[in-house]
């Protein structure tokens, strides 16, 4: 025991020596991390845009067209300010709303006498979805008073023509309500039996789903913990330059005690670093503080494993540089398939399904499970069967390459 103390000391107090490092490991998933939440941040806000309306008709049914714009959901994709044609063409130009909707004087005349007649629609060329959407209701809201001038044109130039201070008598409305119902069944049969059937069904239960920037605080852990794994286990040649590694291996019962306390050492800087990406990640999401400890254990043990298991690929190389290349190349393709830059949940079921059977996509997935779960432990034996099996393989496999010729080399 006291020699395994002396080597996890040893090992603390080297590394503390390099500062930079530990800074670097700790900065750039902590980068990443904050750029990702932010772009993938789903706070349930929906872009809203505003419509200028320029209206010189001042009619009835230049205001039914302005308040169509902000029926039902539309309204609360869209905003109408009434405005100047000067000040909203320089709004629009300055790209302070989605679009600028000018209605003629004449608008209401021309539309009841079925004459033509212009708007115009400005839109703002920095934006796509808002304005395409204004775009598409306008030309619905002309089509609608097309086909209604066609068929009930008369009627409402009948109505049209009664002055505000008189009323039309019992007869004169009985007779327009029936040349409309007239005018009706003529054209039901066009429309029942409807040519398509639409069949409505209740939809599912809607399960709750976890943010998606929430989604992304495993994959950054991960990210923070693989980092810190590969570089510390980069220090075996470090110990073999310094010829710590030959003395070990010829004193008798010291070598499994070096690689203990080498890993324990790692798994306490790897648990720092992972611990405050976990810390900064619970506060900014309000995550409760419960499932923090087993959180953090979790991230322990799987650094751990990962460190032992990088320490073994850097043994593996010819030499130092051709070590760091080869964990390069495994680091960073793992980090792109165990949803450290992008959330199992966003990226296609069968990559998902790959990315879970990583080493990191392993750890990450059950971690999302454990901060997404009802209650905190939510960790079962088999998971933390894994990666003690990890670890344990890793180490062992560290201890063969050391007798096997790395440590002498």
């Amino acid at each position: 025991m006291p020699m395994l103390l002396h080597s996890i000391r040893k090992d603390l107090s080297r590394w503390r020596q390099d500062p930079t490092a530990i800074l670097i490991w700790i900065a750039i998933p902590f980068l990443v991390g904050g750029l990702m939440t932010l772009l993938m941040s789903d706070d349930g806000v929906r872009p809203r845009g505003v419509l200028l309306l320029a209206d010189q008709d001042e009619t009835f049914l230049s205001g039914l067209v302005a308040g169509a714009y902000t029926l039902g959901e539309l309204g609360e994709l869209l905003s109408v300010e009434k405005v100047s044609l000067d000040a909203g063409l320089k709004k629009v130009d300055d790209g302070d709303a989605s679009a600028l909707l000018v209605i003629p004087e004449g608008f209401e005349d021309a539309i009841f006498d079925a004459k033509p007649v212009t708007l115009l629609l400005r839109t703002n060329p920095a934006q796509v979805i808002l304005p395409g959407i204004i775009r598409d209701v306008t030309e619905i809201l002309l089509d609608a008073g097309f086909y209604a001038q066609k068929l009930f044109g008369n009627e409402i130039r009948t109505i049209r023509d009664f002055h505000s201070d008189s009323r039309p008598d019992s007869t004169t409305v009985a007779a327009i309500a029936v040349a409309i119902q007239a005018k009706i069944e003529e054209v039901v049969p066009y429309l029942d039996p409807a040519a398509l059937v639409v069949e409505v069904a209740d939809p599912p239960a809607e399960v709750p789903r976890a943010p998606i920037g929430l989604l992304v605080l495993p994959g950054i852990v991960l990210m923070a913990i693989m980092f810190s794994a590969s570089g510390l286990a980069a220090d075996y040649w470090v110990e073999r330059e310094q010829g710590t590694l030959r003395r070990i291996v010829c004193a008798p019962g010291q070598l499994g005690v070096f690689v203990t306390g080498k890993a324990l050492a790692a798994t306490v800087v790897i648990t720092l670093i992972g611990g405050l990406a976990l810390f900064a990640g619970f506060v900014y999401h309000g995550i409760s503080f419960s499932r923090l400890a087993p959180s953090l254990l979790w991230t322990a043990v799987s650094g751990l494993a990962l460190f032992a298991w990088f320490s073994a690929l850097q043994m593996l190389g010819s030499s130092k540089r051709a070590a760091d290349l080869v964990s390069t190349f495994v680091l960073f393709p793992l980090l792109m398939a165990g949803g450290s830059f992008f959330p199992f949940e966003a990226l296609p079921d069968w990559i998902a399904a790959i990315g879970r059977r990583t080493p990191n996509g392993f750890v990450a997935d059950r971690l999302t499970t454990e901060i997404t779960a009802a209650a905190a432990w939510s960790f079962d034996s088999q998971s933390w069967l894994i990666v003690l099996g990890m670890a344990a393989s890793g180490l062992a496999i560290c201890g063969w390459r050391l007798q096997a010729g790395f440590a002498r080399a």
